[in-house]
């Protein structure tokens, strides 16, 4: 079956890098064959010296090729891993749409947020969050980190006003769930999300916060956003439990 999809690139106004028409026309062949079937979900593209034997194709035409398909999210690379497939298309794609308005109904997320206290809270997360953390290193493209570091800038302009910090924080936290890519943890933190967010005590410790705590959390989030983009998982866990370290401290002290 011959499947006509157009790329992500093309649907771009603006690419940031321009890429040669050799490039470009090598990532659309690629990607009319993930399309296809030929390289499905998951599986890995041939090698780079594949590649350039197949195509005739410089070696540095193929790694531009490659980089323009990672920026959109169609493959991601890995050192030693090659360059694996994680784009579906709508048939396969299981997208997080908000479940239905009857649905909702069982899953009342404003009496969990009322029921819940802050060291339930506090124990989700860290059960949750560093699993969330290793998988959105292994998964996130370059895209998710570029939006990743925008958020990341943004905190760093805040030095007064817990409720922005707060906001910003958790926008960050969410866009690491996000990047593992998996609707259902996804899904999962976007229930602990909503309860840090609006819980009443909640609230109160964002208040709470002080320039010199909002400079503490900066430095760390930093410190974790830079371990996530190196692509570190021992560092990117580590950092995530001290922060999530502190946050226990001051729910218990009332920030």
């Amino acid at each position: 079956m011959n499947v006509s999809v157009r790329p992500p690139w093309d649907l771009d106004n603006e690419i940031e890098k321009p890429v040669a028409a050799s490039t470009r026309k090598l990532a659309d062949t690629l990607f009319a064959e993930i399309i296809n079937g030929v390289h499905s979900y998951g599986t890995r593209l041939p090698a780079e010296r594949a590649l350039t034997e197949a195509y005739g194709l410089s070696r540095n035409t193929i790694r531009q090729a490659l980089g323009l398909m990672e920026h959109y999210g169609v493959i991601r690379r890995r050192v030693g891993s090659g360059s694996v497939v994680c784009y579906r298309t709508a048939d396969e794609a299981v997208v997080a749409k908000p479940p239905p308005a009857q649905e909702l109904a069982v899953l009342d997320l404003g009496e969990i947020g009322e029921i819940t206290s802050p060291l339930e809270l506090g124990v989700v997360r860290s059960i949750v969050e560093p699993e969330i953390a290793r998988l959105a290193v292994l998964n996130m493209t370059s895209r998710d980190i570029q939006h990743l570091n925008e958020i990341q800038r943004e905190i760093d302009l805040v030095s007064v006003g817990g409720a922005k910090f707060s906001a910003l924080d958790d926008e960050l936290r969410m866009q690491i769930a996000r990047g593992t890519h998996n609707p259902l943890l996804i899904a999962i933190y976007t229930m602990v999300n909503h309860v840090n967010r609006n819980a009443d005590w909640a609230a109160q410790r964002r208040n709470a916060l002080t320039p010199g705590r909002i400079k503490e959390y900066r430095l760390q989030i930093r410190s974790l956003c830079e371990a996530i983009e190196s692509r570190d998982i021992e560092a990117t866990v580590e950092y995530l439990k001290l922060s999530l370290a502190e946050f226990h401290q001051d729910l218990m002290r009332g920030a």
